[in-house]
Protein backbone atom coordinates (compact mmCIF):
# COMPACT_ATOMS: atom_id res chain seq x y z
CA UNK A 1 0.00 0.00 0.00
CA UNK A 2 2.75 2.22 1.17
CA UNK A 3 4.18 1.98 -2.34
CA UNK A 4 1.45 2.43 -3.96
CA UNK A 5 0.87 5.41 -2.32
CA UNK A 6 4.46 6.78 -3.39
CA UNK A 7 3.84 6.37 -6.92
CA UNK A 8 0.79 8.74 -6.59
CA UNK A 9 2.67 11.25 -4.81
CA UNK A 10 5.53 10.98 -7.30
CA UNK A 11 2.96 11.66 -10.25
CA UNK A 12 0.97 14.56 -8.72
CA UNK A 13 4.42 16.27 -7.83
CA UNK A 14 5.40 15.90 -11.08
CA UNK A 15 2.26 16.87 -13.20
CA UNK A 16 2.25 19.98 -10.65
CA UNK A 17 5.67 21.31 -11.41
CA UNK A 18 5.88 20.17 -14.91
CA UNK A 19 4.90 22.04 -18.40
CA UNK A 20 2.54 19.41 -19.97
CA UNK A 21 2.75 18.82 -23.84
CA UNK A 22 -0.28 16.81 -25.69
CA UNK A 23 2.11 14.77 -27.23
CA UNK A 24 3.78 10.75 -26.29
CA UNK A 25 7.73 11.72 -27.23
CA UNK A 26 10.54 12.75 -25.07
CA UNK A 27 10.97 12.02 -21.37
CA UNK A 28 8.12 10.17 -19.60
CA UNK A 29 7.44 9.14 -16.04
CA UNK A 30 4.95 7.25 -14.10
CA UNK A 31 3.73 4.54 -12.20
CA UNK A 32 3.74 0.71 -12.85
CA UNK A 33 0.66 -0.62 -11.15
CA UNK A 34 0.93 -4.27 -11.60
CA UNK A 35 3.39 -6.52 -11.78
CA UNK A 36 5.48 -5.49 -9.65
CA UNK A 37 4.27 -1.51 -8.18
CA UNK A 38 6.94 0.76 -8.73
CA UNK A 39 8.33 3.74 -10.70
CA UNK A 40 8.63 3.79 -14.44
CA UNK A 41 10.36 5.90 -16.99
CA UNK A 42 10.51 6.11 -20.79
CA UNK A 43 12.70 8.13 -23.33
CA UNK A 44 11.27 8.25 -26.64
CA UNK A 45 14.81 8.03 -29.64
CA UNK A 46 12.47 7.95 -32.24
CA UNK A 47 9.09 7.38 -33.61
CA UNK A 48 9.94 3.35 -33.61
CA UNK A 49 12.08 2.97 -30.63
CA UNK A 50 12.51 3.96 -27.17
CA UNK A 51 14.48 3.29 -23.46
CA UNK A 52 12.40 2.01 -20.68
CA UNK A 53 13.51 1.62 -17.05
CA UNK A 54 11.55 0.82 -14.11
CA UNK A 55 12.51 0.10 -10.63
CA UNK A 56 10.57 -1.42 -7.31
CA UNK A 57 11.27 -2.15 -3.82
CA UNK A 58 10.55 -4.59 -1.85
CA UNK A 59 10.55 -4.30 2.02
CA UNK A 60 9.85 -7.13 4.64
CA UNK A 61 10.94 -8.74 7.45
CA UNK A 62 12.99 -10.99 6.21
CA UNK A 63 14.67 -9.43 3.10
CA UNK A 64 14.97 -6.47 1.35
CA UNK A 65 15.54 -6.16 -2.64
CA UNK A 66 15.40 -3.62 -4.94
CA UNK A 67 14.37 -4.54 -8.41
CA UNK A 68 16.06 -2.60 -11.55
CA UNK A 69 14.91 -3.04 -15.31
CA UNK A 70 16.08 -1.93 -18.22
CA UNK A 71 14.87 -2.00 -22.10
CA UNK A 72 15.26 -1.34 -25.19
CA UNK A 73 11.82 -1.12 -27.20
CA UNK A 74 10.79 -0.97 -30.83
CA UNK A 75 7.42 -0.27 -32.34
CA UNK A 76 5.45 -2.66 -34.36
CA UNK A 77 4.74 -1.01 -37.95
CA UNK A 78 0.68 -1.53 -37.06
CA UNK A 79 -1.15 1.51 -35.12
CA UNK A 80 -4.59 0.98 -34.28
CA UNK A 81 -6.33 4.11 -34.17
CA UNK A 82 -9.73 4.02 -31.93
CA UNK A 83 -11.47 7.17 -31.72
CA UNK A 84 -9.49 8.66 -28.41
CA UNK A 85 -5.97 7.46 -29.07
CA UNK A 86 -3.53 5.47 -30.85
CA UNK A 87 -2.69 1.47 -30.00
CA UNK A 88 0.87 0.33 -30.59
CA UNK A 89 1.95 -2.88 -30.25
CA UNK A 90 5.77 -3.08 -28.75
CA UNK A 91 8.87 -5.98 -28.64
CA UNK A 92 12.39 -5.34 -27.44
CA UNK A 93 15.22 -6.47 -25.65
CA UNK A 94 16.47 -5.53 -22.19
CA UNK A 95 17.76 -6.78 -18.67
CA UNK A 96 16.62 -7.55 -15.25
CA UNK A 97 18.57 -6.62 -12.20
CA UNK A 98 18.02 -7.60 -8.71
CA UNK A 99 19.92 -6.63 -5.56
CA UNK A 100 19.05 -8.14 -2.33
CA UNK A 101 20.07 -7.76 1.19
CA UNK A 102 20.15 -11.21 1.87
CA UNK A 103 21.52 -13.85 -0.61
CA UNK A 104 23.67 -13.47 -3.93
CA UNK A 105 22.10 -10.59 -6.93
CA UNK A 106 20.42 -11.71 -9.32
CA UNK A 107 20.89 -10.96 -12.94
CA UNK A 108 18.87 -11.60 -16.27
CA UNK A 109 17.66 -11.08 -19.81
CA UNK A 110 14.32 -10.61 -21.03
CA UNK A 111 12.09 -9.97 -24.32
CA UNK A 112 8.96 -7.11 -23.49
CA UNK A 113 6.32 -7.77 -26.03
CA UNK A 114 3.57 -5.15 -24.97
CA UNK A 115 1.04 -2.84 -26.22
CA UNK A 116 1.07 1.02 -25.72
CA UNK A 117 -2.31 3.33 -25.50
CA UNK A 118 -1.59 6.65 -26.26
CA UNK A 119 -4.50 9.24 -25.55
CA UNK A 120 -5.26 11.64 -27.76
CA UNK A 121 -4.41 15.34 -26.95
CA UNK A 122 -3.16 14.35 -23.94
CA UNK A 123 0.57 13.58 -22.51
CA UNK A 124 -0.68 9.89 -21.24
CA UNK A 125 0.21 6.49 -22.16
CA UNK A 126 -1.03 3.06 -20.61
CA UNK A 127 0.89 0.08 -21.17
CA UNK A 128 0.74 -3.50 -20.25
CA UNK A 129 3.32 -6.19 -21.79
CA UNK A 130 4.25 -9.35 -20.47
CA UNK A 131 8.25 -10.53 -20.69
CA UNK A 132 9.89 -14.11 -21.00
CA UNK A 133 12.69 -13.54 -18.32
CA UNK A 134 15.63 -15.97 -18.27
CA UNK A 135 17.85 -15.65 -15.01
CA UNK A 136 21.46 -16.37 -15.85
CA UNK A 137 23.11 -15.79 -12.19
CA UNK A 138 23.19 -16.70 -9.59
CA UNK A 139 20.91 -19.60 -10.67
CA UNK A 140 19.40 -20.19 -14.09
CA UNK A 141 15.48 -19.82 -14.30
CA UNK A 142 13.36 -19.23 -17.16
CA UNK A 143 9.78 -17.00 -16.06
CA UNK A 144 7.15 -15.13 -17.27
CA UNK A 145 6.79 -11.30 -15.98
CA UNK A 146 4.01 -9.18 -16.70
CA UNK A 147 3.44 -5.29 -15.81
CA UNK A 148 0.34 -2.55 -16.34
CA UNK A 149 1.25 1.01 -15.79
CA UNK A 150 0.91 4.79 -17.04
CA UNK A 151 3.24 7.43 -17.90
CA UNK A 152 3.09 11.37 -18.08
CA UNK A 153 5.01 12.76 -21.08
CA UNK A 154 6.89 15.86 -19.47
CA UNK A 155 9.22 18.78 -21.15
Amino acid sequence: MRTKLSILATIIILISSAELYAQNEGFGVGGQLVGPAGITAKYTLSETSAITAFTAFNINEFSNSLLLQANLILNGNTNYNPESGTLRPYYGLGVNTQLREVGDAIFGLRIPLGLEYHIENQPVEVYTDIAPTLDVTPNTAFYFSGSLGIRIFLN
